[in-house]
């Protein structure tokens, strides 16, 4: 089992990477497309705050671009091995697979970026950073 304070936690859990306690994303469903990618702005838990600034999840779109290349080379070698060159079933398939998981490869990719540049603290909820309401 992947402990508390690791990265790989952070990024599975779709958990905050200063403390592992609060949530990424408003809605845990990641197939309730309308609120796919509704963040948060800062932890509720620690007070990190996930919009750093403006366009900074514009990386996480490399990490995306990425994790669809591996997953549709992973679906044409299944395909291929089953239906040879056949145009129609490799579309089909990589149309159903990549749209089908959409919404995990976007979340996901926003935690691995947002991972990249936060570490854990294991003392964040005594920390807490407090946020002004504007």
């Amino acid at each position: 089992m992947i402990k508390r304070g690791s990265k790989i936690y952070s990024i599975i859990h779709l958990k905050c990477p200063r403390c592992h306690e609060g949530d990424l994303f408003t809605v845990k469903n990641a197939y309730r497309l309308k609120h796919v990618d509704k963040m948060p702005d800062y932890c509720p838990k620690c007070g990190e705050d996930f919009q750093r600034e403006v366009g900074f999840y514009y990386g996480a779109m490399m990490i995306s671009h990425a994790s669809t290349t591996v997953i549709a080379v992973i679906n044409h070698i299944i395909v291929f091995s089953i239906y040879g060159w056949e145009l129609a079933p490799n579309l089909i398939s990589l149309v159903v697979v990549i749209v089908g998981l959409f919404p995990l490869v976007f979340r996901s990719s926003r935690a691995i970026w947002i991972n990249m540049f936060s570490k854990f603290d294991p003392l964040a909820l005594q920390n807490k950073i407090e946020r002004q309401k504007i």
